[in-house]
């Protein structure tokens, strides 16, 4: 068992003498104290490399939420950030969540929610952990496994961050494969509680993988995993993980995905997999191992940014990240903190592998009424741009340009959570 490195920085002396009593009594965390200063925050970030960092913004919202964002811009800090405040304002959640904790909790009144959090991404570590392990161990000389009969080929799309038009684009991508190469299609829909998909292909769908999802896979047959896929008006075959928002479905396993993709890859060419924003799940895990492709969509705003950065910090740990194909959608949006495109490509520090054009009308038209983008504009720059993906990611297209580098961050987030070097460099 690994043990969770955390740093704690409180915003009064009474806030550091609670978070110290109750962060003692957890034998899986390792810290050296908890600290009232900022900079002496950042200093123990630098020294010790922390999992969690715990920032009570209680008072002082702006100097912490500078702090907060300025972690988050540092690619050497692959760490999450859980925000304490004592009152539990919407705004002040808005703003912490925004500014990139992954944790908002009410200090001290729930100290119990605060424990939980951290056992769950404790708990996250191990399991990331005993996935590097196994892969080692897979790696190792063996006698070869009888090879699985696949034919088709599984892209999955997936954001860190909600709101950055990830399931248009994967909706769409699908669409356009179909259409463009006269390739056999499936999309995959998995959010079982916002199957957003119903909506952008006007799709009523008769089953869906939660109708299922509570059977042993002993009982799910090819008959019964037939049921579940469903030929749309425009050709495209689809699969949703729940047909109304209020449907209380059993959470989808790992076991019956394996089983959904078995019988998927074995009949359609491409397998197109549009991923909820929930890491933890295991069947967000299972997909983006199997996938043969990941599209990692974000937006050109540093909430997004910051996200999807803290997503490949982690994922590093345990995927092969050639696979990793980041595409940057809406990508002409008026940047935020007044940085170009290309700025906040050089200070997120990894390279775009396609860019598709914001054209908020057209995407409002489409999904309006239920109709891909080219249906409404088939020579709009993101049609044309999403054709370059599929030329991409069929070999047939150089890939898009990467932005110069930078040789670093060097904007004013970057410049307040500088890493410490190394001796002698």
């Amino acid at each position: 068992m690994t043990t969770l490195k955390l740093v704690a920085v409180a915003s009064s002396e009474e806030t550091r003498v609670s978070l110290y009593a109750q962060l003692q009594t957890l034998d899986f965390i390792q810290f050296s104290g908890v600290y009232i200063e900022l900079s002496d925050a950042v200093h123990a970030c630098q020294d010790s490399g922390p999992d969690v960092i715990i920032v009570d913004t209680t008072g002082r919202e702006l100097d912490a939420g500078l702090f907060i964002q300025a972690i988050g811009m540092n690619p050497e800090n692959p760490c999450v950030i859980f925000a304490l405040h004592r009152d539990m304002d919407i705004q002040t959640f808005k703003d912490a969540i925004r500014q990139g904790a992954k944790e908002f909790i009410q200090y001290p009144e729930d100290q119990a929610n605060l424990e939980m959090a951290l056992r769950k991404h404790h708990a996250l570590m191990n399991r990331v952990a005993g996935q590097g392990k196994a892969a080692q161990a897979a790696a190792a000389p063996e006698a070869p496994a009888p090879a699985v009969p696949e034919t088709g080929k599984i892209i999955a799309c997936f954001a860190s961050k909600g709101g950055v038009g990830c399931s248009t684009v994967a909706v769409n991508l699908s669409l356009e494969l179909m259409a463009l190469k006269s390739q056999s299609v499936v999309f995959v829909d998995l959010d079982q509680v916002f199957c957003n998909s119903t909506i952008m292909l006007n799709h009523k769908p008769s089953y869906s993988l939660g109708d299922i999802a509570d059977n042993q896979s002993r009982d799910i047959d090819e008959a019964l995993l037939a049921k579940i896929v469903i030929k749309h008006d425009t050709g495209l075959h689809v699969v949703v993980g729940s047909k109304n928002v209020l449907d209380d479905n059993e959470m989808i396993s790992a076991d019956l995905l394996e089983l959904m993709m078995d019988y998927l890859v074995s009949r359609f060419e491409y397998v197109i997999v549009d991923l909820p924003t929930h890491v933890l799940d295991p069947y967000h895990q299972y997909m983006v191992e199997r996938a043969d492709e990941i599209l990692l969509v974000s937006n050109p705003d540093l909430p997004s940014l910051y996200r999807t950065r803290q997503y490949l910090d982690l994922a590093q740990k345990y995927l092969d990240m050639n696979k990793v194909k980041m595409v940057l959608n809406r990508y002409n949006m008026k940047a935020a903190y007044r940085m170009s495109n290309q700025e906040l490509e050089a200070e997120f520090r990894y390279s775009i592998f396609a860019r598709i054009p914001n054209d908020w009308d057209l995407h409002v038209e489409a999904n309006s009424f239920g109709q891909g983008l080219s249906k409404v504009n088939p020579k709009s720059d993101t049609v044309k741009a999403l054709h370059k993906l599929i030329g991409q990611l069929l070999g047939d297209a150089e890939d898009a340009p990467e932005p110069t580098a930078s040789g670093g961050a060097k904007g004013f987030l970057g410049k307040l959570f500088v890493p410490k070097k190394a001796p002698g460099s």
